[in-house]
C-alpha cells in the first residue's frame, strides 16, 4: 500500500468556467493550483502511473466542525493524481471518503494496487 499526504486545507473542485471571448472552457486558478499540488505530492512517491486496478482510500482531516464539499475534495485529488498515480481513474475498482477532525488540516491519501490474478 502507497500513501500520498497533501498538506494544508483540501480544495473542492471549482465549477468549470467559460471565457465568453473564445468559448472555451477552464478551471479556476484555486482548483488548478490544488491539483498541482496533489500531483506534486504524489510524484514524491510515483515514479510512473501503475498499471494495475486499485483501492484509494482518502482521508480528509479538517479543524473545527467546517467541513468543505466532500465529493469534491474527492473529485480534486482523484484529478490531481490522474497521471502520476494511475493512467485513469476507471482503474479505480474500490474508493472511500471520509471526513475526520483533526489539531491540522491535510489529506491522507491510501492507494492499494489489486493482486493481478
Amino acid at each position: 500500500m502507497y500513501k500520498v499526504v497533501i498538506p494544508g486545507r483540501p480544495i473542492p473542485k471549482g465549477r468549470p468556467r467559460f471565457n465568453r471571448r473564445t468559448g472555451a472552457v477552464y478551471n479556476p486558478e484555486r482548483t488548478r493550483q490544488y491539483e498541482q499540488l496533489v500531483g506534486w505530492c504524489a510524484k514524491q512517491i510515483f515514479k510512473k502511473p501503475l498499471k494495475n486496478e486499485l483501492a484509494v482510500y482518502i482521508d480528509v482531516y479538517v479543524k473545527n466542525n467546517v467541513f468543505p464539499d466532500i465529493d469534491n475534495i474527492a473529485k480534486s485529488i482523484l484529478d490531481g493524481m490522474q497521471g502520476v498515480v494511475y493512467e485513469n481513474d476507471r482503474q479505480i475498482y474500490f474508493l472511500s471518503v471520509q471526513r475526520l477532525r483533526g489539531k491540522d488540516e491535510y489529506v491522507e491519501v491510501r492507494i492499494e494496487p489489486k493482486e493481478a490474478g
